[in-house]
């Protein structure tokens, strides 16, 4: 169970089974959980993940950046994305995202399909 998830809703993650990832959620969400898609277009607040199609590219590691702003020390994230961003992470991006989860003092899990 986690505080938070990130799902990466790109088209390379519809190939895999979409429902896999929401039954996964919906299985594990603690109370008062949050749920946040990674999509460049094509959804609002308050959409019921059920009415989600993914689409567009890859772009999970700014949805990762500013989740990891909202979260409180000891809470846990999932992110479930396959990470085939179009631009990948340099060295120091990936120190940056690894030192901020260290200062926040969060717990960060990743699921690849």
């Amino acid at each position: 169970p986690a505080d938070f998830y990130l799902i990466d809703a790109s088209g390379s993650m519809w190939n895999n089974g979409w429902q896999n990832w929401e039954d996964v959620v919906n299985a594990s969400i603690k109370p008062g959980g949050k749920v946040y898609l990674s999509i460049m277009k094509g959804c609002y607040d308050g959409k019921a993940l059920g009415k989600i199609t993914p689409q567009g590219g890859t772009e999970i590691w700014w949805s990762y950046w500013i989740l990891l702003d909202k979260m409180k020390p000891g809470q846990k994230l999932v992110i479930i994305s396959d990470f085939q961003s179009n631009v990948p992470l340099t060295s120091r991006e990936r120190v940056m995202i690894d030192n901020k989860v260290r200062e926040k003092q969060v717990e960060v899990i990743s699921i690849r399909p």
